[in-house]
């Protein structure tokens, strides 16, 4: 490590350098992942749907966390192991607060997409639908970039804290001489407290849900052959005729694909807690220097890890991502653009193309609120 002239400890060469190409190659990645997600977006019509409106808005706050990346990089390889000039200080606090409300609006829009998700499994049809409107769904994206906004700006508005450069740990973020820089980290944090409770509560819901679902489904058992008929009326009447059973289980394994989308999501919700939780943890406990710079590059993993989560876990995102890969655009399921189809290949979902640019569909049994298939 090498000493400032203030006789405090900075980060040494070896480690910016390192920090650096991670940060780099942490930025290619998260362009071209979330640029993947974006054009897969704009493909296929059976992606487009009320949900990956969310998870698109998603993507382009990652996007535009990674176009931050390279005024980090800068700042890491510069020599100054001292308060910056005026330039600096402006251009790290400018780069910081975006770089803030990217990351606020990531988790905001995690939220919205646990709120989706939720009303989706758990509500009606058309409770859904009223709900998630073209027009709501404009003013929920609108909020998820400014409510960040007000957090990060505000407060620096009104003479609450400092950011700019900091030569400790050669990047941008907040001036700890500043009188107010407690303050502001702790305005800053808690706007995660609304989210963060938006998010546990849909999840708990959904789980909960699920598993009561779960449990009615195992009580309808189809009657087993060779049973006599007295033994069929008897099961007619406790749990209804054996073809509603079969049905019950049909439905039951359509609604699969909404759980599975749903778990693949929660996985980018988890993701996102685990590149976070080092920061934040850091930032609580004064950790040293060097482990802070640290921190703050495993949180920048989380811009290419989404698309990849996406591509393992997501079943439609998944199928589309194989199809650009391979430039097999009659592939793509519902493409958006007739050029795709025009392919020699032939597409196999040419029968399905007239569907609704975003189906929501339901079948209930006929208990009340008893949800048996979701598809959106």
């Amino acid at each position: 490590m090498e000493n400032g002239t203030a006789g405090e400890v900075v980060i040494s060469k070896g480690d910016r350098l390192v920090a650096s190409v991670v940060i780099l190659l942490s930025m290619i990645a998260g362009i071209v992942g979330n640029t993947l997600v974006v054009i897969a977006f704009s493909l296929s019509r059976r992606l487009r749907t009320k949900t990956n409106v969310f998870v698109v808005n998603l993507a382009t706050a990652d996007i535009l966390t990674c176009v931050s990346l390279p005024v980090v990089v800068l700042v890491l390889l510069l020599d100054v192991d001292m308060p910056a000039e005026n330039w600096l200080n402006t251009l790290c606090a400018f780069n910081f607060a975006v770089t803030q409300i990217f990351i606020g609006t990531i988790f905001t829009t995690l939220a919205l997409i646990a709120v989706n998700r939720y009303i989706l499994i758990t509500k009606s049809k058309e409770t859904y639908k009223r709900i998630f409107r073209r027009k709501f769904i404009f003013l929920f994206l609108c909020m998820s970039w400014l409510y960040p906004t007000l957090f990060v700006v505000l407060p620096l508005i009104s003479g609450i804290g400092r950011i700019g450069y900091n030569y400790k740990v050669h990047t941008c973020g907040v001036r700890a001489e500043h009188s107010g820089s407690l303050l502001y980290s702790a305005i800053v944090s808690s706007s995660l407290t609304i989210p963060t409770t938006m998010i546990i509560y849909c999840y708990g819901g959904i789980y909960l849900f699920l598993r009561r679902r779960n449990k009615q489904m195992q009580g309808v058992r189809p009657p087993k052959k060779g049973r006599g008929k007295k033994e069929e009326e008897m099961f007619s009447k406790s749990s209804g005729s054996a073809g509603d059973a079969n049905n019950v289980k049909r439905k039951g394994s359509i609604s699969q694909k909404q759980v599975d989308i749903t778990k693949s999501l929660f996985y980018t919700l988890l993701a996102f807690f685990i590149c976070f939780a080092p920061y934040t943890i850091g930032g609580i406990f004064n950790v040293p220097c060097r482990v802070e710079l640290y921190t703050g590059m495993f949180l920048i993993f989380n811009s290419w890890v989404n698309p990849v989560l996406y591509g393992v876990k997501h079943p439609h995102f998944r199928q589309v991502f194989c199809s650009i890969m391979s430039r097999r655009w009659a592939e793509i399921p519902e493409p958006a653009f007739r050029w795709m189809t025009s392919s020699s290949m032939p597409s196999t979902t040419a029968g399905i193309r007239n569907k609704e640019f975003d189906s929501t569909s339901r079948t209930f049994s006929g208990k009340k609120g008893s949800e048996l298939v979701t598809t959106e």
